[in-house]
């Protein structure tokens, strides 16, 4: 493992929990961005939050200190949007049960919206629907509509005094009661790695995905045979995942600087 420390040329890290909590920036992220950019290696953050457009996690990171760009963000809703269009190039029309914010990204894309006829449905984290929009999507699925899910995340981490359940919860909401199963995307599938590497012009092998959840973060780096460190956090997983064990495990991102620097 420490040789592969060496080869390493781009970092994923997960978000919140990982770099931040909430709306605080935990202090070792800014020196441990600045370590990686003084020895010429690439990062990027990779998210399953799909309840936030990209131009908000920019905006987000900027006011937190961290000069960032479009190009350094891989969320769930890309790896939706690359899969669907790799995979299923006839869907041009899509029912999205998700936040206005990330629409523009499906029309950037080239999809179409209809909640008439759509040719799929998509469902992402939705923090603002009425159950009307909920019956509707339950409703197309129920007609044999394909669904697909952003990510698994069955709640989303908040240092709030509230819960959130995430996309992962909703999805099963509606697969229990329309009988419909829908393919699950964002992390752990490998595929998400491998396309935010691949627009890096990295191969897999020479990244490190860092993250606090083991069956999200790290689950993802091993499936796609990257290098991973999990960020310790208690809570981070309601139910620990078997066979997922990180290459590395620390309490915050200076204690990895500091077993990277001594290798």
């Amino acid at each position: 493992m420490p040789e592969r420390l060496q080869q390493i040329r781009q970092v994923f890290l997960d978000m919140d929990g990982t770099i931040y909590h909430g709306g605080k920036l935990f202090p070792t992220t800014v020196p441990f961005l600045e370590f990686l950019k003084s020895r010429g290696v690439g990062f990027a953050f990779l998210s399953n939050n799909s309840s936030y457009s990209t131009a908000e996690y920019v905006g987000k990171l900027r006011g937190m200190g961290i000069e960032t760009a479009p190009e350094n963000f891989y969320t769930s809703t890309d790896y939706t949007i690359d899969y669907l269009k790799r995979n299923h190039p006839g869907i041009k029309k899509i029912h999205l049960f998700g936040m206005d914010c990330i629409r523009p990204e499906f029309e950037a894309a080239g999809f179409a919206f209809d909640d008439d006829a759509p040719d799929a449905v998509v469902v992402a984290f939705h923090r603002d629907f009425h159950y009307r929009d909920l019956c509707r999507t339950a409703w197309l699925l129920r007609r044999g509509v394909p669904g697909f899910a952003t990510h698994p995340d069955v709640f989303c981490p908040t240092d709030l005094p509230t819960w959130l359940p995430d996309c992962g919860a909703i999805t099963r909401c509606l697969e229990v009661s329309t009988g419909a199963t829908l393919k699950v995307l964002g992390k752990p599938d490998p595929g998400m790695l491998r396309e935010a590497a691949a627009r890096c012009g990295v191969p897999v092998s020479a990244c490190l995905m860092v993250g606090d959840r083991l069956a999200t973060d790290i689950a993802l780096g091993q499936n796609a045979g990257a290098l991973t460190c999990q960020i310790f956090s208690p809570g981070a997983d309601l139910v620990v995942p078997d066979g997922v064990r990180p290459d590395y495990r620390v309490g915050n991102l200076g204690e990895l600087e500091r077993i990277w620097n001594h290798v």
